[in-house]
């Protein structure tokens, strides 16, 4: 089962490194280019987070009816923040890009904006329930703890977006250094660490 579980982990690894540094990249250079790369790279995120977690919690033998929930949780999220950011990649920007006056509130990175809560709604409410089913639907102290954490930031960061913009930045530290930690949790588990969360 490690050889399985390790090698998929590490691509959620991977993504994620990558996803840290698209956002790095923008961040500096400010330009277009870097922006698709970033948005592309949610969207790329989202897709990893649910093959790394089908993949875990199958050999894992994550409770049927709580992994059936995460699983659409999941899948909501994939859904719904492809929906924001493919949007915004061959619609909304392309319109500005021409001089089309465009209202910040589709636009994504304004906020309030419908895009923006396109994209909080997937990855606080949903991404939420994902980890509070991973929570419910399996054994293991360690695993359940950081699941719960993840669960509570990513719902914090959705309610607090709408008092204030600042206080979403709790959910990406669920969903983005919380998964990130899991897959090293994951990564390192050992035959008798995997006995253990399926006993």
């Amino acid at each position: 089962m490690k050889n399985v579980i390790k090698p998929i982990a590490l691509s959620g690894i991977a993504a994620e490194i990558v996803y840290f540094l698209s956002v790095t990249l923008f961040l500096v250079t400010k330009a277009d280019a870097a922006l698709t790369f970033w948005e592309l790279m949610t969207v790329i995120g989202a897709a990893a987070i649910l093959a790394v977690l089908v993949v875990v919690t199958d050999r894992l033998g994550m409770k049927r009816i709580y992994r059936t929930f995460m699983l659409i949780s999941l899948s909501a999220t994939m859904i719904i923040t492809s929906i924001a950011h493919i949007t915004s990649i061959g619609v909304v920007r392309p319109l500005v890009a021409e001089g089309k006056d465009i209202p910040d509130f589709v636009r994504i990175g304004f906020f309030p904006s419908i895009e923006m809560t396109l994209d909080y709604t997937a990855w606080g409410l949903f991404m939420g329930l994902a980890f509070l089913s991973l929570y419910l639907g399996i054994s293991g102290r360690s695993v359940r703890i950081l699941s719960l954490i993840c669960a509570a930031l990513c719902f914090a960061g959705f309610v607090g977006s709408f008092f204030s913009e600042s206080l979403w930045y709790l959910a990406p530290a669920g969903y983005g250094i919380g998964f990130l930690i899991m897959c090293v949790m994951f990564m390192r588990m050992t035959p008798g660490d995997i006995n253990a969360v399926t006993s």
